[in-house]
């Protein structure tokens, strides 16, 4: 063929071919010239002189040599810069193929396409097979939702939780990224945490632009949905994380009596315990030793901070646990709440009426629904007998 019958390579016959040849002529000088440049013995000088050639037949009237090109070049690893970008920069149907397996494609030619191309293209580079530490790198800091959304699915790439939580940072009002996050099972528990109290901020916003509620009533059920959402995040934490996720609690004025108090009259054991373990200094096992044993909850409520008020409910939590422990059983939520009101209408004779209402009512706002109701009836006696 026409390759073939040139020595030395003459460009000019191969120029006439474009100038004047059909578009069969120039389909048949284009795989020649992809098959010349594919061969490892190819010099690099005779590469330099049929690259305008090429360049020309990459941009071709005739889409049937444009595809020729983009197709017989995907697979060619040596392929000038120049040339390699007029494929990518041509029509989407034959540029996005091409640039999702071409293995031409270098670190810093990626970086180049996430720079200046457009999102079709960026995603593309997004989901390649050998995307680099580089390109993921540029996408986590720089590139668009759906540029990130299209790397997620990147089986290659397995992102640190440093990298989680820079996405978090710089694209969490993304609704799409946002679910995308919080289904990675190790996402950190700050950053769970943090987007739990910007939905409750966001129904708190909601419900005052449009007064469905009144402000003291939605405020305490927006505080209620906060301190629940908060609590289902720290439940569900593995022992490391949950220390993890207390400290940030802390650190960020988080840790609140309402939290630990909800905590206790649900039973949720291990956030109580790691939350009285963070605020007294304790270990988490000193603290729980000091909270089961006699007299042991009165101190380490004393070293902890907390308000006066908590002192009967945290009481009742660590008898019952105790007892339940004792009898060998698992509470459920329901199970644990309807024992802990049981407690404090029946013991702590040190309790004034006023005490023993106060730690009921953290019952009727903090413990299971069924259990609420009977601790607010039980309130409501209360308050009649006196």
């Amino acid at each position: 063929m026409l390759v073939e019958s040139v020595s030395g390579l003459d460009v000019t016959v191969l120029e006439a071919v474009i100038e004047t040849g059909g578009a069969s002529a120039r389909i048949a000088l284009a795989r020649q010239l992809c098959t010349l440049i594919a061969d490892a013995d190819t010099p690099d000088s005779e590469r330099e002189e049929v690259l305008p050639v090429m360049l020309k037949l990459a941009v071709d009237e005739e889409r049937a040599v444009r595809a020729v090109m983009a197709e017989e070049l995907s697979s060619i690893q040596n392929i000038h810069p120049d040339l390699l970008f007029c494929i990518i920069a041509g029509e989407d149907e034959l540029a996005l193929p091409f640039l999702k397996v071409t293995p031409a494609l270098n670190p810093w030619q990626m970086v180049a396409v996430l720079r200046v191309g457009d999102e079709a293209r960026q995603c593309t580079v997004a989901g390649r097979y050998d995307i680099t530490e580089e390109a993921a790198a540029y996408i986590i800091k720089s590139s668009p939702v759906a540029v990130v959304l299209a790397m997620l699915d990147n089986e290659a790439v397995a992102l640190d939780t440093n990298d989680m939580r820079a996405l978090y940072t710089r694209l969490g009002q993304s609704g799409d990224l946002v679910d995308r996050l919080l289904a990675m099972p190790d996402l950190p528990l700050d950053i769970r945490i943090v987007q739990a109290k910007r939905a409750a901020m966001r129904m708190r916003q909601l419900m005052a632009e449009r007064s469905w509620l009144a402000a003291n009533d939605a405020s305490e059920l927006v505080s209620d949905a906060e301190d629940s959402a908060v609590l289902a995040v720290l439940t569900s934490a593995e022992p490391e994380d949950l220390v993890r996720g207390i400290a940030f609690l802390a650190a960020k004025n988080l840790l609140t009596p309402a939290l630990i108090i909800r905590a206790a009259c649900l039973g949720e054991m291990r956030v109580v315990e790691a939350s009285l373990a963070h605020l007294s200094g304790y270990t988490p096992q000193r603290a729980a030793s000091m909270m089961y044993s006699r007299g042991g909850m009165k101190s380490l409520h004393s070293k902890c901070g907390l308000p006066p008020s908590c002192a009967g409910i945290l009481q009742a939590f660590a008898d019952v646990v105790v007892e339940a422990r004792a009898e060998g059983i698992n509470l459920g939520r329901d199970s644990f709440g309807r024992r802990l009101l049981e407690a404090l209408m029946t013991r702590y004779e040190n309790l004034s009426p006023a005490d023993r209402a106060k730690q009921i009512e953290y019952i009727g706002r903090f413990a299971e629904e069924r259990v609420r109701k009977i601790a607010r009836q039980l309130k409501a006696d209360l308050q009649r007998a006196a």
